[in-house]
């Protein structure tokens, strides 16, 4: 079994027709061990150790979009589904919660979704009675979208028990590690959002 992750000296060998590096006797790097590592993880190294990759950037991406998803899951299942609703239409709620009244196009922005999909999210928040669209009154082709009061008591009434499960997530991390992490995720969000 492997125990240990390939060191940073390479040598040159053809891939797919492609120079890429090949790796010697694996070597522990500083502070990781293939111990450390999910089965995911360590399967990949099995077959890509060889390669001159940037594992430790894999991982932190890989793990970074394998948690969010799982949290996702989790809270889908364990706070958002007796109420039927996605995690986009949570979403759609907790910004318009906390921006108040906005454009279509922000609301889409905030949320972090398509202008196509935002419109199917808030025909869905309406239907429910939780949304309400107007007219913009500065830009006569703009629409404007809110809460409606059934909409503002459902978030406000949702969101304590959502809490409570981010706190019981985080709850694995001592309040120290909480903040890196935090710390650490909004200098990753900084860095792609400066790069688009």
């Amino acid at each position: 079994m492997l125990r240990q992750l390939p060191n940073d000296r390479r040598r040159r060998a053809r891939v797919d027709g492609r120079r890429a590096s090949i790796g010697r006797a694996p070597r522990a790097r500083r502070g990781m061990s293939a111990d450390d590592l999910l089965p995911d993880e360590r399967k990949v190294l099995e077959q890509l150790g060889h390669l001159s990759l940037d594992f430790r950037a894999m991982w932190a991406i890989s793990n970074l979009f394998r948690s969010s998803a799982a949290i996702r899951r989790h809270m889908e299942a364990r706070v958002l589904a007796p109420d039927r609703l996605s995690w986009t239409s949570f979403v759609g709620l907790w910004v318009l919660w906390v921006w108040g009244e906005l454009g279509a196009n922000a609301f889409a922005d905030a949320v972090g979704i398509s202008r196509p999909t935002a419109t199917g999210v808030l025909r869905t928040l309406e239907g429910r009675g939780w949304a309400t669209r107007r007219k913009d009154p500065a830009d006569g082709r703009g629409v404007l979208v809110s809460l409606t009061r059934e909409g503002r008591t459902k978030i406000q009434h949702l969101f304590p028990r959502f809490n409570a499960e981010e706190a019981a997530i985080a709850g694995s991390l001592s309040p120290a590690e909480q903040d890196q992490l935090a710390r650490l995720l909004r200098t990753v969000a900084r860095s792609v959002g400066s790069a688009m």
